[in-house]
């Protein structure tokens, strides 16, 4: 059983994550107090140590932030922390993520899926904690697995400074000092294995593909693979030459048709790929991986191989503005659904990670934010109309309940939906 303790300040965030936790989890985790702030949790894990913590960032006397970072010192990654925010709030976000939180979680789109995720990270990041620290020099095969690990964590915009990604790279003999690098996102679909034995059978094609991959494409270019999952992995290609771009794209598109074309016939699987745009600094590359990402979901068998440039338009720059504009009417006109980011990014055949960077890059907003201004902005409408009550708002809205909907009103606005209404009809103005 995995020890979870709870530290919210809000009662009833502790009560649906109980209540969440208990349903879908009560084989394998079990609840073992909460705390209402930072200085409660830290007696609890230092009398009565936890595995996992699920802490609120923002608390009174000590905030989970500070938690998570006084915790990462003394006990190191475990225990695992799991860090809850009322928005996207990116800066105390990425000061988790450097501290090492295997996830976080945006309570207002809290929900038994993205809890389930989350808990896994966590579960997995227990499960491989080794207390035991081996003195001896690492084996070539053991430095390959943490460059593998160490360039995930860049896919996934874990590393943040050029100090720290200098530092890893030189203590794992890794050579990023290319001034263009491009990422390729690969899925392999392998056939419907014959033998019963269906998942080593496909673990077995998975592997033999990427190793096929690596010595063909090797020869056309420099390039790191890194295996991501059992059906897919992600090729940096780096250069130094002056090239124009559209020629190391030909060459890069030359690289993957040949490897296609060789392990389709080879193991009789299915092979496409999405190509990233060329980015000039190693810190971007998790950038490149995401708009990879992004074209491979709209490759198909009739078009293997995509270029994200080829979906948002020749100059990147209008392309992106364009797409974001396109993504801002389309909230605007749907404010009466949830529009979680998980779902309005799979409306555009985007990834969530590279949405969530690229809007608030575009807006100097965050895209939470975004969505809850406009729909506190209709609700406001609404409330004034004296048509409809609150609750009936917050449904129309897609709100879940009332009391979410009145507490992003406050948010956003400053004052409850009840006094925003009196204030109106006293004829305040805010």
């Amino acid at each position: 059983m995995y020890r979870i303790l709870i530290v919210d300040d809000e009662p009833l965030v502790q009560i649906g994550l109980k209540t969440m936790i208990a349903k879908d989890h009560s084989g394998n985790c079990e609840i073992i107090g909460t705390a209402s702030n930072g200085q409660e949790a830290w007696n609890i894990i230092c009398n009565d140590p936890p595995d996992i913590v699920i802490a609120d960032i923002r608390m009174p006397v000590m905030t989970g932030l500070e938690l998570l970072d006084k915790s990462h010192k003394k006990y190191g990654n475990t225990p695992a922390f799991i860090m809850l925010t009322a928005y996207e709030e990116f800066e105390m976000v990425r000061q988790a993520l450097v501290c090492e939180a295997v996830d976080y979680l945006v309570k207002i789109e809290l929900n038994s899926e993205t809890l389930d995720s989350a808990l896994k990270k966590a579960i997995q990041r227990i499960d491989e904690s080794n207390p035991v620290r081996k003195a001896s020099i690492p084996s070539e095969s053991s430095l390959e697995d943490l460059r593998q690990k160490f360039l995930i964590k860049l896919f996934n915009h874990l590393i943040t400074s050029e100090s720290d990604l200098a530092k890893e790279t030189k203590a794992l003999s890794l050579k990023l000092d290319y001034n263009r690098n491009i990422v390729v996102y690969g899925e392999i679909k392998t056939p419907s294995p014959a033998s019963s034995d269906s998942s080593s059978e496909a673990i077995g094609i998975y592997s033999s593909s990427i190793g096929m991959a690596k010595e063909i494409i090797s020869r056309h270019a420099p390039c790191q693979i890194v295996s991501i999952d059992p059906t897919h992995f992600a090729i940096i290609f780096m250069f130094n030459e002056e090239k124009p771009i559209a020629s190391i794209m030909d060459l890069i598109t030359e690289a993957l048709e040949n490897a296609r074309t060789m392990i389709t016939s080879y193991f009789k699987t299915n092979l496409t790929f999405g190509i990233g745009s060329a980015v000039s600094t190693p810190l971007d590359i998790a950038v490149s991986f995401d708009e990879a990402k992004t074209a491979q979901s709209q490759s198909d068998s009739a078009a293997p191989i995509r270029l994200f440039s080829h979906i948002v338009g020749s100059n990147r720059r209008s392309g992106k503005d364009k797409l974001i504009s396109t993504i801002q009417q389309y909230i605007d006109g749907n404010l009466n659904g949830k529009l979680q980011l998980n779902e309005v990014a799979e409306v555009f055949g985007l990834s969530p990670a590279y949405l969530s960077v690229l809007f608030k890059k575009t807006t100097d907003t965050g895209f939470s934010e975004y969505v809850y201004t406009k729909k506190i902005d209709k609700a406001k409408e609404m409330l004034l109309s004296g048509d409809m009550k609150i609750y009936e708002v917050a449904d129309a809205l897609g709100f879940e309940s009332a009391y979410y909907f009145s507490k992003v009103f406050k948010k956003v606005d400053g004052h409850s939906p009840r006094e925003y209404i009196q204030n109106k009809s006293e004829g305040q103005s805010f």
